[in-house]
């Protein structure tokens, strides 16, 4: 099974926190127990990144620039976690869930809803949080809420062109300033590509589409299409010298007989080729006929052209020569100004930040259904966002939380508790690493609200009863033991399994090896690694079987491997279990 690096940046696995103690004995403060129980925990689980949000009236009450309460009982949480987290050296991101209070008309655009958060972050770095690396804004400002938020991308690029401003007279690093934190990034839409047009089956498809590239002296293109139906014949292009006379060049219009990735919306893709150009071309246009019903969508076109080679990677339209009305980015079917707001920052010339963030939910829960869709949407995405904008972070800010519904709209958090979540999000975790990003956040520590329970413990409850639910096993081992500075392989899947090999950063060194099984059967896989003579501790989550310290819960070995992996060697996993070798980092307590 060779290795096949994948080229990020690890800086580690994490979580989101509320830093408010909500418990029911706390009146809104930590008390020594829940602090102390909280502290025990996040340092066992020692995570790359800790993402905390906080609400504009924790120091802004009256929502005016410079009257601010600095000692407010919240912020005094706030800061006592984030003591605890400089302490540990452990870096924390920023942002605020909205931009109420305010006393300004459209206060998200408003110079001084950028002051205020600069003025936030100032004040934090007085107080010595140096250990603060992003500030992402504003929470999710492309996802629309009817009276509380109705943003465009236009908007937030204003935004944080004056929140950089902001920074900049207060003499903060703009590179702090990350982004756009969008929800729900539609990464799963075609295949997981961002850049493409698209023309939707209920609206442009009624009317013929086109599409006219300036492309001199072209002798040969290739385009990649997208349909939700495989029957589709009527992708048409022409070429002309004048844009007045126009000769149709033949080519192949029907999808395959799969290729959709989204389990409950499947999308069909083709490549398509022109290789008999007349001569003299010099535009080249693509026809839609109306195929009303059926979503279409172009997602690459690339042509050699007399001057070398020309790449539209219809990540907007502007590359076009002329278009019609019908073309909208499927990001947002609602406003066609609107393109995929993550794909957008990353090629953002007016405003660059310093970390690309997004939060990935769309089906990532429903595993079952789709098992291989988040590395195979995330690995195509991840691509186009480091090719517009390489060396920049990419970081799933949200992960792991997308509850399905109950009647009514109200969402089901049971899952949580189950058994089967603590092996979903092991594959979740391996998935995105093995499609290159460089981090993710999973969705939450201990929880935020009552009524949703989301996190690996709730601190609602009485502070006697903290239960850890299973999936902080798995999360835990691999926030653990895949550590910022890892580099990450993803060798050849077998059936059914995930498999994951992290080579460790100095001066430590070592390995970890993480293997999700899915199926309903042991598996065999055998892992080649340099790993020269190495002794591995052993961790297993399966049905039968979850060793734990009985005085904290906490993972514990169940046993040692020894050996070489230089050559190969197979490692055993049961049906519906994940297994971790890793190098010992410290001696750990014995297991009755």
């Amino acid at each position: 099974m060779p290795l096949r690096p994948v080229g990020s940046s690890w800086v580690g696995l994490g979580y989101n926190q509320d830093p408010i103690y909500r418990g029911p004995q706390a009146g809104g403060a930590w008390t020594k127990t829940a602090f102390d129980r909280m502290v025990e925990r996040v340092n066992y689980m020692r995570p790359g990144r800790v993402r905390i949000m906080l609400n504009r009236e924790w120091f802004n009450p009256l929502g005016t620039v410079g009257e601010y309460d600095w000692d407010s009982n919240a912020m005094k949480n706030l800061y006592r976690v984030l003591e605890h987290y400089r302490t540990e050296k452990i870096p924390v991101e920023l942002g605020m869930w909205g931009v109420m209070p305010s006393t300004d008309t459209d206060p998200y655009t408003h110079r001084n809803t950028a002051a205020v958060q600069a003025d936030l972050v100032t004040e934090l770095r007085r107080r010595g949080y140096t250990n603060l690396i992003r500030y992402n804004g504003v929470n999710e400002p492309n996802v629309r809420q009817t009276g509380v938020k109705d943003y465009r991308y236009a908007d937030w690029v204003t935004a944080t062109k004056k929140l950089r401003n902001a920074f900049e007279e207060r003499d903060l690093p703009t590179n702090l300033i990350g982004g756009p934190d969008t929800g729900e990034a539609p990464i799963s839409a075609y295949d997981g590509d961002l850049g493409l047009e698209a023309v939707p089956g209920n609206a442009g498809a009624a009317q013929e589409q086109r599409l006219t590239w300036s492309t001199p002296e072209l002798t040969g293109f290739t385009a990649r299409f997208y349909a939700s139906t495989p029957d589709v014949h009527d992708w048409e292009f022409y070429g002309s010298p004048d844009r007045r006379a126009w000769t149709k060049i033949e080519v192949t219009h029907t999808p395959g007989p799969d290729g959709g990735t989204v389990a409950d919306n499947p999308r069909y893709r083709t490549d398509t080729s022109g290789t008999q150009i007349p001569r003299g071309t010099q535009f080249l246009r693509l026809v839609m006929p109306a195929h009303p019903g059926v979503d279409r969508a172009i997602s690459v076109l690339d042509a050699t052209v007399g001057t070398g080679t020309f790449t539209d990677p219809m990540n907007n339209l502007r590359l076009t020569e002329s278009h019609t009305g019908g073309w909208i980015h499927p990001s947002d079917k609602e406003d066609p100004t609107v393109n995929d707001w993550w794909l957008e920052a990353a090629m953002e010339e007016r405003v660059r930040v310093g970390g690309l963030e997004t939060h990935f939910y769309t089906r990532e829960v429903d595993l079952n259904a789709a098992p291989d869709y988040p590395e195979a949407v995330l690995a195509n995405a991840v691509g186009q966002i480091r090719a517009a904008r390489s060396g920049v972070p990419i970081i799933l800010g949200e992960t792991g939380m997308k509850a399905p519904e109950l009647p009514g709209g109200v969402k089901d958090y049971r899952f949580v508790s189950e058994y089967a979540h603590g092996v979903r999000m092991a594959d979740l975790a391996v998935q995105e690493a093995r499609a290159g990003v460089d981090g993710a956040l999973a969705w939450c520590l201990d929880g935020y609200q009552p009524e949703t329970q989301c996190g690996m413990w709730d601190h609602f409850q009485a502070d006697d009863d903290k239960q850890l639910r299973p999936w902080f096993y798995t999360w835990s081992l691999l926030s653990r033991y895949l550590p910022a500075g890892s580099t990450m392989y993803a060798p050849d899947d077998p059936a059914d399994v995930r498999v994951l090999v992290a080579k460790l950063p100095q001066p430590a060194g070592g390995w970890t090896f993480v293997l999700v099984n899915r199926g309903n059967r042991t598996a065999s896989v055998p892992i080649t690694a340099p790993t020269g003579e190495i002794i591995m501790d052993k961790y297993v989550y399966s049905p039968s079987k979850a060793p734990t310290d009985p005085a904290t819960g906490f993972p514990v070995s169940d046993g040692q491997v020894r050996g070489t992996f230089d050559t190969g060697r197979p490692v055993s996993v049961a049906a519906d279990s994940v297994v971790v070798l890793t190098t010992r980092l410290e001696p750990e307590p014995d297991r009755p």
